[in-house]
C-alpha cells in the first residue's frame, strides 16, 4: 500500500483525489444503507494466499539467478475483472464520512492517498489512508490490500506499531483510520536536533530491532524496512518511534522459504536478491540501517541500482573511513553480525536485542558523532527536491505547442488511457521508441520519474522528466523557470521567493537553508542565474565519501527531437 508519509507535509486537500472520495461516497451511500459498523475483526478470519512460499523449498541446493526489489506495481499481474463492484474487506462496512471528516493531504503512497481526519464524535486526529479501488487491477493488489490491514491488527498493542483504528470501504475505496504520527521521520529528526550521540543511536537501533522481533514473534516478516518507514508520534523530545507501514509484509511459519524479490535497493539483504529467504532478512535491513544512523552513509551502494545490488551481494563492510575510527567496537561488532551474508550464521533479532551495544544501560558511549553524520544524513534523506521540484516549474510552465509532442508520446505510452504510466507501460512504450535498457535502468526511470511516489507517472511528472531528455537547457526554458522562482525580477531567488513556490507546490520541510547553500555557490544568501543553471544541469546530488547518485535520466534512455 505504499509509503505514505503521514504527518511531514500540510498541503491542503483540494484536488481530485478527495473530490472523488467525496463525490462518490455519497453515491454508493444511498445504494449500501444496511452498511454495518467499521471493519475490526481479528485477521484469523481472512484468508490470504502466500506468494511463492514453502517449506519444502527449504535445504534445496539450486543455483538461483539474482533478482531485484520491487513494490507490487513492478510485477506483471492476471488481471482482475470487475474489481470496480468486488468488496476488498469482505465484509460490510459503514462509510468513513459517517464519522469522520477529511482534512489536509498529508501524503502519497502507491495506491492511495493519506489525510488528516478528523473524529466527529470526539473531536480527535487520526490519519486516513484512501486508497482507490480503482488503482487495484489484480488480484494480488487486493489481497496486499487485506494482508496490511490484517497484519496492522495482528500486531495491535505493539507501543511501536502505529495502531489502527478501523476500516471503511465504499464503492470508490477503502479507507483506513489509524493514529496520527506527526513527529517526522526518523532520519529527520535527529538532523533538526543538531546533537547527537552513539548511546541515541543504540536507543534508535533498540527501537527498530525490537519491531522486528515483535514481529517475527507474531510470524510476521516486514520485508521493507528502511527509515522512511518509521515515524515519530509527536514533537516532544520522548516521542514514540512507530513503524508505519507493512504494505509488503507477510505471514511467515518457522522454515518456510520465499522468494519473490521486494523491498528497498539500499536495505534489501543479498538472499533476497537470490530469491530464497526468509525472516533473517529483516535483520540484515536493521543493520543497513544502524549503519547509517553511526555514519550517514549505506553500507553498499553504487550509481545505479544494478551497482547497489552487486555491492550488497559482494562488497566489503567499510569501517575505515571517517567517522568509523571513533565508533566503538561494541557497535562495529554488533554490526558486522547483523550483516552476515551468510544467514545461517547472522544473528537474530532477540539476539540483537541482547547484545551490549543495545542495552538500556550498554556500552553505547553517550560521546556526540562527528558532525559529518549529520551533513551525510541531511543529503542522504533530501536528494535533489529542489531540482525536481524546478523541472515540474517548467513542465507547467510551457505551451501546449512547446509540449505537444511529449504529450503525444505520453498518450502512445499510456496504453489503457488512465492518465497514469505504470511500470509496465513505461518499459513496453520506451522499448518501442527504440530505448536499449536492462530492468535495473528501467527502475531506476521509474523511480527518478515518479516524483510523489504514487507508484506511476502522471502527465506532469512525465513532462518534467522526458524535459530532461528533451533539452530543457535550453537558454529560453531556463530562463522561464528562474523568472517563476524569482518574483520581484530582482535577477535573484532569495529564501523568501524559494519559500512562497514551495508553498504552491504543497511541499513543506524541505530545509531551505539547506538547499539554498547546496545551489548558492558564492554564499551570497540568494541564487543567481547562473548557480540556478548549475543547479539544473548537474545530474545527481552529491552525498558521502563517493559522490554518487544512484538513478538515470531519460535522456540516456530515449532520443527525441
Amino acid at each position: 500500500m505504499g509509503n505514505c508519509i503521514w504527518g511531514s507535509q500540510s498541503a491542503e486537500v483540494g484536488n481530485e483525489d478527495k473530490k472523488e472520495i467525496d463525490n462518490e461516497a455519497d453515491q454508493s451511500e444511498s445504494k449500501e444503507a444496511e452498511a454495518a459498523s467499521v471493519q475490526n475483526q481479528p485477521p484469523e478470519e481472512m484468508k490470504i494466499v502466500r506468494e511463492e512460499t514453502g517449506s519444502e523449498q527449504q535445504g534445496k541446493s539450486k543455483e538461483i539467478e539474482p533478482g531485484k526489489p520491487r513494490k507490487a506495481h513492478n510485477v506483471k499481474r492476471q488481471s482482475c475483472a470487475g474489481l470496480q463492484v468486488e468488496s476488498v474487506l469482505q465484509t460490510k462496512t459503514g462509510h468513513l464520512k459517517e464519522y469522520y471528516n477529511l482534512g489536509k493531504k498529508l501524503g502519497q503512497g502507491q495506491f492511495g492517498t493519506t489525510f488528516l481526519c478528523v473524529e466527529k464524535g470526539t473531536g480527535k486526529e487520526f490519519a486516513c489512508k484512501s486508497i482507490a479501488k480503482r488503482k487495484l487491477t489484480t488480484h494480488d493488489d487486493v489481497d496486499d490490500v487485506r494482508r496490511e490491514i490484517q497484519i496492522m491488527h495482528h500486531l495491535a498493542g505493539h507501543p511501536n506499531v502505529i495502531s489502527i483504528k478501523g476500516a471503511y470501504e465504499d464503492s470508490v475505496a477503502v479507507h483506513v483510520v489509524m493514529e496520527l504520527c506527526a513527529g517526522g521521520e526518523l532520519f529527520d529528526r535527529i538532523v533538526k536536533r543538531g546533537h547527537y550521540t552513539e548511546r541515541k543511536a543504540a536507543e534508535l537501533a533498540r527501537t527498530v530491532v525490537g519491531v522486528i522481533e515483535a514481529c517475527h514473534s507474531m510470524g510476521v516478516m516486514h520485508r521493507d524496512l528502511k527509515p522512511e518507514n518509521f515515524l515519530f508520534v509527536n514533537e516532544e523530545e520522548d516521542s514514540p518511534l512507530k513503524a508505519i507501514d507493512f504494505g509488503l509484509s507477510i505471514f511467515f511459519k518457522p522454515g518456510d522459504i520465499f522468494s519473490d524479490v521486494v523491498g528497498s535497493p539500499y536495505y534489501v539483504a543479498p538472499e533476497v536478491l537470490l530469491k530464497h529467504y526468509g525472516p533473517e532478512a529483516d535483520v540484515w535491513s536493521a543493520g543497513v540501517i544502524i549503519y547509517i544512523l553511526l555514519s550517514g552513509v549505506p553500507p553498499f551502494w553504487g550509481e545505479t541500482e544494478q551497482e547497489i545490488f552487486n555491492e550488497v551481494l559482494h562488497g566489503d563492510l567499510d569501517f575505515t573511513s571517517d567517522p568509523w575510527p571513533s565508533i566503538s567496537e561494541s557497535a562495529k561488532d554488533l554490526v558486522t553480525k547483523m550483516l552476515d551474508r551468510d544467514a545461517k550464521k547472522r544473528i537474530t533479532a532477540y539476539e540483537v536485542l541482547r547484545h551490549p551495544w543495545v542495552q538500556v544501560d550498554g556500552v553505547a558511549p553517550d560521546k556526540p558523532l562527528d558532525s559529518v553524520v549529520l551533513s551525510r544524513l541531511k543529503k542522504f534523506s533530501s536528494m535533489n527536491k529542489l531540482k525536481k521540484m524546478a523541472f515540474r516549474v517548467i513542465a507547467q510552465r510551457l505551451s501546449e505547442e512547446e509540449i505537444a509532442g511529449l504529450k503525444e508520446m505520453f498518450k502512445m505510452i499510456d496504453t489503457d488511457n488512465s492518465g497514469q504510466i505504470t511500470y509496465e507501460e513505461l518499459k513496453d512504450g520506451l522499448k518501442r521508441f527504440g530505448a536499449n535498457l536492462d530492468e535495473s535502468e528501467f527502475h531506476a526511470l521509474m523511480q527518478a520519474a515518479d516524483v510523489n511516489n504514487s507508484g506511476t507517472i502522471d502527465y506532469e511528472e512525465f513532462v518534467a522528466a522526458t524535459l530532461h531528455l528533451n533539452k530543457v537547457e535550453t537558454e529560453d526554458n531556463l530562463l522561464a523557470a528562474f523568472s517563476y522562482f524569482d518574483r520581484d525580477g530582482s535577477g535573484y531567488i532569495t529564501r523568501d521567493e524559494l519559500q512562497k513556490a514551495c508553498q504552491e507546490f504543497g511541499i513543506e520541510d524541505i530545509r531551505l537553508d539547506e538547499m539554498m547553500r547546496e545551489v548558492d555557490q558564492d554564499n551570497d544568501g540568494r541564487i543567481d542565474y547562473n548557480e540556478f543553471v548549475a543547479m539544473m544541469q548537474k545530474d545527481n546530488l552529491e552525498f558521502g565519501k563517493k559522490g554518487q547518485g544512484f538513478t538515470i535520466g531519460f535522456r540516456e534512455a530515449l532520443p527525441v527531437c
